[in-house]
């Protein structure tokens, strides 16, 4: 237990920046291949600056199950799991392209060995990768028939605009190693690249910490360190410097080498860290959220959130929302939460300043609790 004489607080509102991301882009390794030439798509994908190189067990579409009822595709999924070979049924609503597509669907094929469908209209020939079909699809798939593990984390934008995930990952050692290492002892799994655009950061402000230590800034201290949260901005590649740092230090990926055991409230801090401290910032999060793809990130050392854990069974189910709307948008809210990460990390020890990232101390108690980061809507 640390003596609460020995506690520091500066202030009575601390700062810690948030940075988050729009949702991930999907990609294998035969799609990078596709996507070089591809203007459209590396248009698309040109702001993506983190990437994570993620495996799971391969779910296949079985060619042999498949018929068409209207936008619906019915069939089953192949699963390997411990227990052998699983058939699970799935239902796939067929999205329509924009607004003006008004096509009917004539036909759908799977492809022979189940790792994609082949969606035919009366004007065009679409193509649908099975991971696309499990993210959307109506089945009884278990969490952990989705869940991706997080194999390595990395910048995916260069020192230029021009220099896109793309140009980096097709020439990427570690990715090469993982291919060759997992189709050799691991055949079984498929590896995934995920794209994020960390483009989105706020500063988020609490009167948190240690309420039995006063602080020591006086009011016109607390008004100008008030201010200067308030104005707290950060260039493009400190956000990618940032996120990386607290995505690797998070998940501490298997491949990744550096940056997995960083403390970010030692001395010699990375550049960006510094930084934040001269802002008056004394903590940081790094959201990355996942849901769009039905599948929740995680390693041994990060394990995706268990909502039981701290939410009642009669809170995850809505019985005290009184309508069937509000339950189907807590349902949602609880989806998210489930699929998110936070990677939390305050910038200084309770001793050189006491912030709500270290957690709460109410008055009179000598226990600190550690309450963040709370769950919440992820990005």
């Amino acid at each position: 237990m640390t003596s609460m004489d020995s506690i520091i607080r500066q202030f009575s509102a601390e700062g810690a920046t948030h940075l988050y991301s729009s949702p991930p882009t999907v990609m294998t390794r035969a799609d990078l291949y596709r996507a070089k030439g591809d203007g459209h798509f590396r248009e698309a994908i040109a702001g993506s600056n983190i990437y994570l190189i993620t495996a799971r067990r391969r779910v296949l579409i079985n060619p042999h199950d498949l018929y068409l009822l209207g936008r619906s595709a019915h069939g089953s999924f192949i699963v390997m799991s411990e227990q052998g070979v699983q058939s699970i049924p799935f239902r796939y609503d067929i999205p329509r392209i924009g607004p003006d597509d008004q096509d009917d669907i004539e036909q759908v094929l799977v492809a022979p060995n189940g790792t994609h469908l082949t969606i035919l209209s009366t004007s065009r020939h679409m193509t649908t990768a099975a991971h696309i079909v499990v993210a959307n699809a109506t089945s009884t798939l278990q969490a952990e028939h989705r869940d991706m593990n997080v194999l390595y984390v990395g910048q995916g934008i260069g020192k230029v605009h021009a220099r896109t995930a793309v140009d980096r990952l097709l020439n990427h050692t570690t990715l090469q190693r993982i291919l060759a290492e997992t189709s050799t002892n691991n055949p079984e799994l498929e590896v995934s690249i995920l794209l994020y655009r960390f483009e989105h950061g706020r500063t988020m402000i609490s009167n948190g910490g240690d309420f039995n230590a006063e602080p020591v800034a006086n009011e016109q201290d607390e008004a100008e360190h008030f201010e200067r949260l308030r104005n707290v901005r950060l260039n493009r590649d400190e956000v990618i410097t940032l996120a990386e740092a607290a995505l690797i230090n998070h998940f501490k990926p298997h491949y990744n080498t550096l940056l997995k055991s960083t403390n970010f409230a030692a001395n010699n801090k990375i550049k960006p860290l510094k930084k934040l401290l001269a802002k008056g910032i004394s903590g940081l999060t790094v959201e990355i959220c996942s849901a769009t793809l039905n599948a929740r990130l995680g390693t041994h050392d990060a394990l995706p959130i268990a909502l039981s854990t701290f939410l009642a069974a009669d809170v995850l189910e809505g019985c005290n929302l009184d309508s069937e709307q509000e339950k189907q948008a807590w349902a949602e809210e609880l989806r998210v939460m489930a699929h998110t990460h936070y990677a939390s990390f305050p910038l200084t020890t309770p001793q050189e300043r006491d912030t709500f990232m270290h957690g709460m101390v109410w008055l009179g108690e000598s226990v600190r609790e550690q309450i963040w980061p709370l769950p919440g809507k992820g990005a």
